[in-house]
């Protein structure tokens, strides 16, 4: 679960004022699935990366698992954001010279809580189990999302964080791949968040909720 409390976030955009957060309050529970909408811009993935810890909020309190995040210091974030979220990216940031499954385990090994039957169950539900073997050059795109998505599921975070998951994927292979990532992170027990630009995938999530001038409203 995550929770920001009144929180407050602007930018500076080639001499524009961007206002991501103003006095925002939003909470996501445990198990909930949300799709974050918005005109290109409307920043949010910078708001993501707050609830992720990689940004900071100008002021507001930012909390994840109960545990307030905006005042960690450094090594602590860094500890706290391996243990307990999970990260998935448009780009999948795959390193050539592992195999998926070596891929997939890596966050999970440095946390220290590799699993190896839940890394086989998150492989199978994935549709990945016989690509285990196969490094990132061998695999398609949707492949190596799924590959991304069991690396960010691996280690069984509290909180999952996708900023456009599927935004380098067709249409066909982009609905899979958002339906396998709700059902392996619901299966997880996992708050899901998406960023995305799109209507047909906001559809998966359980909400849907749209950003603008620093105010979230539920989507249409």
């Amino acid at each position: 679960m995550f929770e920001l409390k009144h929180v407050n976030k602007s930018f500076r955009d080639r001499g524009d004022v961007i206002q991501v957060a103003q006095d925002l309050c939003w909470h996501l529970g445990s198990g909930e699935s949300a799709a974050l909408m918005g005109e290109s811009g409307a920043g949010k993935t910078t708001l993501m990366n707050m609830i992720a810890g990689l940004d900071e909020a100008d002021s507001g309190e930012v909390l994840v698992d109960g545990v307030h995040i905006d005042r960690l210091g450094q090594a602590e974030l860094t500890a706290f954001r391996r243990n307990h979220i999970g990260l998935i990216f448009q780009k999948f940031h795959l390193i050539p010279s592992l195999s998926a499954w070596d891929n997939a385990a890596l966050q999970a090994r440095l946390a220290g809580v590799f699993d190896r039957d839940f890394a086989n169950h998150l492989f199978d539900v994935l549709g990945i189990d016989h690509l285990a073997h196969r490094r990132p050059s061998q695999l398609s795109g949707g492949q190596q999302q799924r590959v991304a998505i069991a690396r960010a599921l691996m280690h069984q975070p509290q909180l999952v964080l996708a900023d456009e998951p599927t935004g380098n994927l067709d249409e066909a292979t982009s609905a899979a791949v958002i339906e396998l990532l709700v059902s392996a992170a619901s299966d997880a027990g996992a708050t899901l968040l998406v960023v995305t630009h799109s209507a047909s995938i906001a559809g998966y999530l359980s909400h849907s909720y749209r950003l603008g001038s620093g105010t979230l409203t539920p989507a249409a």
